[in-house]
């Protein structure tokens, strides 16, 4: 691997590793369809292969977007990372995902387990979309910046459905409960069951200001190092986000 020396040549990286990381979530979702049993966790995992598919081409808008950059500085276009990249992340969630889904269990206890296995990769997305953005809004990069930010909203938002799906009703059915009111916790869910809102959520970023009582003060992180504020009045998009890099530096 050649030598990274600036902050654009580490953007690049990550995004080549994501753009591995959707191709092996592409392959891998119709085998996690075929397995779900509850029909709204297929349709769910369904709808999120053809955002997936998208996501795949805002990456490629954004690696060309570097490219021009580069060109436009006169320094060529960016020779790094050519080859194929893998991001052998992504391949071990799948295969650890896979693996549990071939063990003997009940229709009920396979739903919930790709649950797990889908919220796992959701949160690897999170936090690398997360890093990203960072990089490329600190290189004032906002074309790029966007094209993040907006597969960074679409993976909050298809993780608090998934979080949802789980506590209101497939744990429960997977833990021989039927009708039940009771809200079961889930590791690495949000304080506040999303079932439980009564508010109106138009985006992820609104989504996370009600499940905390309207706070727009905290971060979201997703459990990276990069997180973005929570603040529901920007809209998708927007090169006004309150920057966040991954070194943790306070809002400028």
């Amino acid at each position: 691997m050649e030598n990274m020396n600036q902050l654009r040549d580490l953007l690049k990286h990550e995004i080549k590793d994501l753009y591995s990381a959707e191709e092996q979530i592409i392959d891998a979702l119709p085998k996690m369809i075929e397995k779900a049993n509850n029909k709204n966790l297929k349709k769910a995992l369904q709808d999120h292969l053809e955002v997936t598919e998208k996501q795949k081409g805002r990456l490629d808008d954004a690696l060309e977007l570097l490219d021009e950059e580069k060109e436009e500085e006169g320094k060529g276009a960016l020779g790094l990372f050519k080859g194929q990249q893998k991001c052998l992340a992504m391949e071990g969630l799948i295969s650890e995902g896979e693996k549990l889904m071939k063990e003997d269990m009940s229709p009920e206890v396979t739903d919930a387990a790709i649950i797990a296995a889908a919220q796992k990769i959701e949160h690897y997305e999170i936090s690398s979309y997360g890093t990203a953005r960072a990089y490329a809004q600190e290189l004032n990069l906002d074309e790029v910046e966007n094209l993040l930010a907006e597969t960074l909203d679409e993976e909050y938002e298809a993780d608090e459905l998934l979080t949802e799906m789980a506590e209101s009703r497939i744990n429960q059915r997977a833990n021989g409960e039927s009708g039940s009111s009771r809200q079961r916790g889930r590791a690495g869910s949000r304080p506040g069951s999303p079932a439980s809102k009564n508010t109106s959520r138009g985006t992820a970023t609104a989504k996370a200001a009600s499940s905390r009582g309207g706070s727009s003060s905290r971060s979201r992180n997703g459990g990276g190092p990069a997180g973005r504020s929570s603040t529901a009045s920007k809209s998708k998009g927007s090169s006004g986000r309150g920057k966040s890099s991954s070194g943790g530096r306070s809002s400028r």
